[in-house]
């Protein structure tokens, strides 16, 4: 039966979760995504209707099996995640902002709105029925929960 599996890539993540718990592992995503060209990212991944996830992790039980409810936030090195990425090519807007999640952490960052001119606002980015969306500081994107978000201060 091993013939049958499908080749993942492994990719390490820091996960923040709503009850304060961090949790370091590695997620296994698909080499080629579903809804564009190229592999499936952490946020293709986050966005799949399946509300669990694997995640190896280095303690035993070296798997476990996550609830997407209840991540804040998800943090992956920048060139793993939008590392073929060409935002300004392909007209996408770049916003910055401050998330301020439901437990008063902060992150600022830039979002990436690839809407319509007409729609490009942030409260309309923010408003989309996807539950995750990226946030990008330094070298490090954040898959954000929009379920889990406080308030956002726009600009910086």
């Amino acid at each position: 039966m091993q013939h049958l599996a499908v080749e993942k890539k492994q990719v390490t993540v820091t996960m923040r979760c709503r009850d304060q718990q961090v949790i370091k592992g590695d997620l296994f995503l698909s080499l080629m995504a579903k809804n564009h060209i190229g592999q499936e990212t952490v946020l293709d991944f986050m966005n799949e209707p399946e509300e669990f996830f694997v995640l190896k992790v280095a303690t035993a039980p070296a798997i476990n099996i996550i609830n997407k409810a209840r991540i804040m936030e998800v943090a992956v090195a920048l060139e793993v995640e939008a590392a073929d990425l060409d935002r300004e090519a392909m007209g996408i807007k770049e916003e910055p902002m401050t998330v301020v999640f439901n437990d008063n952490f902060k992150l600022s960052g830039k979002a990436y709105i690839d809407l319509p001119p007409e729609k490009s606002r942030a409260i309309d980015f923010l408003n989309q029925s996807e539950r995750f969306f990226l946030l990008v500081t330094d070298q490090t994107a954040h898959i954000v929960n929009r379920r889990h978000i406080s308030y956002v201060i726009p600009g910086r």
